[in-house]
């Protein structure tokens, strides 16, 4: 299978992976051959890129940060809290740690190895799966910075609830981080650093944030952590950038330009060695004029995976780039 952005989709390719709806639900399933109507469907929804079968990458994997049903269930939780914080109730402080200790567990399995978040789903509760999103890169992120298990299950609690307090708007209030800080305190059951990271992921590593312009240090670990994940996804997912959607590796390139201003340069630096920056499946052109597609990764080196190159008669062969070190990704063709 290959990744193609919504643009370069025709009809007569089949879907290679379901496409789901918020709630779980599938919305197109794998297997369907792609019509006009179907096309025009995906482009309603606000989908980006999906996969396509295609037999010359028929052996291309693709890993989930986080099970479907798992994300469904995380997804819930938070919806419904989302909407008892909207409506002046109390969180369900127990459901959400539950939620949050399954994200732990699930991502543990994963220690080590890279974390792609591409999204190609539609994304109907924006705030929910955005929050759910951070969630699970800094779930990654807290195993890359050696986080112990308790530690871990806090961090990604704090991450869940980092926006809980928004309206579900892609501009944000400022006033949302005090909304989400006293709902979070109200809970006896949550670490205090989780219910800071509500107050504190608009501060800036060098000031210029808000409400109270602390800086460095002076800012929670969790806020910081949560600030580099919150960030990544937002760029990721436009929201950072006018509404263009951006390839992982484009998105931590936003990450490095703010680096040492708005995000901790030590965290950014972790950062690094946590995602996948050419996710398997998407198609780039090397540095040699040859086109190829990503079909896995060499973990530990995110810039460095493994291409498949093809020209208009078939495929060339497979090139590793940790080991042809005079090749490099030039550009992601998928966007």
């Amino acid at each position: 299978m290959r990744l193609v952005g919504i643009k370069s989709l025709k009809p007569g390719q089949e879907l290679a992976r379901p496409i789901y709806a918020s709630s779980g639900k599938v919305v197109l399933n794998s297997g369907i051959t792609l019509t006009e109507s179907f096309i025009t469907k995906i482009q309603q929804l606000g989908v980006q890129k999906v996969y396509i079968k295609d037999e010359r990458f028929s052996d291309v994997e693709i890993t989930q940060p986080l099970d479907y049903t798992t994300r469904t269930n995380v997804s819930k939780v938070l919806s419904d809290n989302y909407s008892r914080v909207h409506a002046s109730k109390g969180i369900d402080e127990y459901a959400v740690k539950d939620a949050a200790k399954k994200i732990v567990e699930y991502t543990r399995e994963y220690k080590g190895k890279g974390i792609s978040i591409l999204s190609t789903d539609a994304m109907d509760e924006f705030v929910i799966e955005h929050s759910v999103n951070v969630a699970i890169i800094t779930a990654f992120l807290g195993n890359q910075m050696s986080y112990n298990f308790g530690q871990l299950c806090d961090l990604v609690t704090g991450a869940l609830l980092h926006d809980i307090g928004r309206e579900n708007v892609i501009k944000e209030k400022p006033e949302h981080v005090s909304v989400g800080f006293e709902a979070a305190r109200a809970c006896r059951g949550f670490n205090l650093h989780s219910s800071k990271v509500c107050y504190e992921h608009h501060e800036n590593y060098d000031g210029s944030g808000y409400p109270r312009k602390i800086k460095g240090n002076d800012i929670s670990e969790f806020s910081r952590v949560v600030r580099v994940a919150d960030y990544y996804d937002n760029a990721l997912h436009g929201y950072e950038t006018d509404n263009v959607y951006l390839m992982p590796d484009q998105a931590f390139e936003s990450i490095l330009a703010v680096s040492g201003q708005v995000l901790d340069p030590e965290i950014v630096e972790k950062f690094r060695d946590t995602i996948v920056f050419y996710p398997n499946g998407c198609t780039v052109l090397l540095s040699n004029g040859l086109n190829g597609v990503v079909i896995s990764q060499n973990f530990g080196s995110p810039q460095r995976p493994i291409v498949r190159v093809y020209n208009d008669v078939g495929v060339i062969g497979d090139f590793d780039l940790l080991k042809s070190l005079t090749l490099f990704v030039q550009k992601v063709m998928v966007i």
